[in-house]
């Protein structure tokens, strides 16, 4: 099994690995091509531009990896209406954000430079690159949206070739503009808003012929279908959202407490992020394999296949982190002068490079467990982890009796990447099907021929099964045509841990605590498990009027409070 699990693994992350390589050499690029303008005032306005695009976007990553989580369950289970109703909800959430996102572009601009209050001279870079690459809101959100359900269909190559595509675009076209036409920023922003379109007009050309044309999925014929199933989205999306939010907080800050101390630590820092972002994108390849194959088995609610894979993907993120430090240590100075000629910059950087190589090992765990948790949708604990982190942040950041400022940042960052990570795996050990056992939604065809029983039915149905729910009672004639009996009927659904022989015992002993006779034409209670989760156990009872009358009530009540 652990074969198979590697290589379906591996078959996920390499290609998010490969495109996700690519975006840190676009950041590189934009770096480099900044670097080489006139004066390093270029580089801290890409960075505060970058930071801007980040506060604004990462808000809507809710976008892809809520519907990651929800899609790849929906996969697992087999559901194709669920499959194309979570691609039509999160494209329509997608371009309604992008709409409010324009219409608020100057108010967010003026907010947030007020808020990170750099220098002038950063203001008019910032501003420039900002000013155009803002037109690509719909683009990037329709790209999140779209990039989570190709992984959440357990498919990464599109996502790959699409982003290795416009990223190699981008990069031609900005250093085309910059080095050639001499545009400086705004060729730099030109680059970037290309890449951003012709990225989600390709992916949505794979979304139609890899599953629309071929009736992989049925998309919802009706506006009003993309109510159901809204409340457990936004339920779910919540939580990502304010953790997004701090997960942006936390970058900003990283870029204030940078512009604070001035330009020079401000660039410094913005060369030595991008040993994270580069790490980041590359660990994500293994956070989307998680994404994708923990929600599968979470779907399919196979316990020892989603436990076997979160123990295998511990196992790549501590190689990777091993690999990437000692590449790190090895190449740190090299990179540095690649980045940018000005040298005072360069010797101010390799004063942190230390916290540089001790991020792999503190932030691993961070990243895989934010995977595992958008697989299960345990979106609120990936929450309070993050709270917890970032108060011990600030906490270290205002508290730690060191000289320097920047060093007092980067333990901050890297202890904050520690704690994200420890608290998720402390968490992960009371999540169902994690560290506790799955629950299934099983249907139960109640029937009785005494139709004054129902009272005494309820209490004792109730009384085994405390949470469970009932339809209304009805009465209905002998399915089988032989009598002209009358029977009592209801349709009970409960969530259990309970596996299906044991829900099938205590059914049966119910019976026996009623007193059934089975030699006698008068049934004092029948009770037959009909269905669990979506699979019909029973073909014959489900099909009939009297499971059917009461099973449909209650599915209409469930989507009602979706």
């Amino acid at each position: 099994m652990a074969n198979v699990l590697n290589g379906r693994i591996l078959k996920l992350a390499l290609p998010n690995i490969l495109s996700n390589l690519t975006i840190p050499l676009l950041g590189m690029v934009d770096l480099a091509l900044s670097g080489h303008l006139r004066d390093a005032y270029a580089i801290g306005g890409i960075a505060i531009a970058s930071t801007l695009f980040s506060l604004i976007y990462w808000n809507f990553s809710f976008l892809r990896m809520g519907t990651t989580g929800l899609t790849a369950q929906a996969h697992g289970r087999g559901d194709k209406i669920e499959m194309g109703r979570n691609l039509m909800q999160s494209l329509f959430i997608a371009i309604t954000s992008s709409v409010l996102v324009l219409s608020l572009q100057y108010p967010l601009l003026g907010v947030i430079l007020s808020i990170m209050s750099p220098e002038p001279a950063l203001i008019s870079y910032a501003t420039t690159y900002y000013n155009i690459v803002i037109w690509g809101a719909p683009a990037m959100l329709c790209t999140y949206a779209l990039n989570g359900w190709l992984i959440g269909m357990q498919n990464t190559w599109c996502p790959m070739v699409v982003s290795i595509v416009t990223n190699i675009t981008n990069i031609v076209i900005s250093a085309s503009l910059v080095l050639i036409w001499g545009r400086g920023i705004e060729g730099i922003a030109i680059g970037t808003l290309s890449a951003q379109w012709i990225g989600v007009i390709a992916l949505g050309i794979g979304v139609y012929y890899l599953f629309l044309k071929r009736g992989a999925v049925y998309l919802p014929n009706r506006f009003r279908d993309l109510k159901i199933g809204l409340r457990r989205y936004f339920g779910t999306n919540i939580h990502i959202f304010f953790r997004t939010m701090l997960l942006a907080l936390i970058s900003a800050f990283f870029t204030y407490s940078g512009t604070q101390q001035g330009a020079l630590t401000l660039a410094a820092n913005a060369l030595l992020y991008q040993f994270f972002n580069f790490f980041s994108y590359f660990i994500d390849g293994f956070a989307f394999a998680a994404e994708a194959l923990v929600g599968h088995f979470y779907g399919m609610k196979e316990r020892q296949l989603l436990r076997s894979s979160i123990r295998t993907l511990i196992v790549w993120g501590f190689g990777i982190a091993v690999a990437t430090s000692l590449v790190y240590m090895l190449v740190s100075s090299p990179f540095l002068h690649i980045l940018t000629d000005k040298e005072e910059v360069i010797v101010y950087a390799q004063n942190y490079l230390p916290w540089v190589f001790i991020i792999p090992f503190t932030g691993f765990l961070a990243f895989l467990f934010d995977g595992v948790f958008v697989g299960v949708t345990a979106t609120k604990e990936m929450f309070v982890s993050m709270f917890i982190a970032v108060l011990v942040f600030f906490a270290l950041y205002y508290l730690l009796p060191l000289s320097d400022q920047n060093h007092i940042l980067w333990a901050s960052f890297v202890t904050y990447l520690a704690i994200r990570g420890s608290m998720q795996v402390l968490i992960a050990r009371r999540l169902k099907g994690i560290g506790l056992p799955f629950e299934y939604i099983y249907y139960l065809s109640i029937g009785s021929t005494f139709l004054d029983r129902e009272p005494e039915i309820r209490r004792q149905i109730i009384k085994k099964f405390p949470k469970g729910e009932f339809s209304s009672f009805y009465s209905t004639p002998d399915a089988s045509g032989k009598s002209d009996k009358v029977y009592l009927n209801s349709v009970f659904r409960i969530e259990s841990e309970l596996s299906l022989e044991e829900v099938i015992a205590c059914a049966k002993r119910m019976e026996e605590d009623a007193g059934r006779d089975r030699s006698s034409q008068e049934v004092t209670l029948d009770v037959d498990v009909v269905m669990q989760d979506a699979h019909v156990l029973r073909e014959r009872d489900f099909r009939h009027d009297y499971f059917q009358y009461g099973y449909k009530e209650l599915i209409t009540y469930e989507q009602a409070n979706d």
